[in-house]
């Protein structure tokens, strides 16, 4: 609908879009005919929205009915569950110094067998 510029006249470009918006589809839920609202009107809307609260463990928002029951709840029900049944993914370590993965080894000695983290970059790092 556009020729290609550099700098389109924004009425035009609005105009177009009036124009194009009920043939639209959403991507997210494919239904046709979305609406065009000015800024202004975005701007009073977006004042009445709270933000959205993230799970901590897969970073997607909580539902809004979770927060009510729950309010100082930090991770979803899905995430909660599996933390429940003692299924974490924690995210890996990485090396402070080259930031490469670390890697858990048994460490050399006689004794106790101990664990430690070694970083997997490049050899002259050697971090521990």
């Amino acid at each position: 609908m556009l020729r290609r510029a550099g700098d389109p006249d924004p009425a035009i470009v609005g105009e177009l879009l009036r124009e194009a918006a009920p043939r639209m589809t959403c991507p997210s839920c494919k239904s046709i005919g979305l609406t065009a609202k000015s800024a202004a009107a975005e701007d009073e809307e977006l004042d009445d929205w709270q933000a959205a609260i993230l799970c901590e463990a897969c970073r997607k928002p909580i539902p809004t009915e979770r927060l009510e029951a729950l309010p100082s709840v930090k991770r979803c029900a899905t995430c909660q569950k599996r933390a429940e049944a003692g299924h974490t993914d924690d995210e890996p370590d990485f090396c402070p110094r080259c930031g490469a993965l670390m890697e858990l080894r048994v460490s050399r000695g006689s004794g106790l067998t101990r664990y430690r983290l070694f970083c997997t970059g490049v050899p002259a790092c050697r971090s521990t």
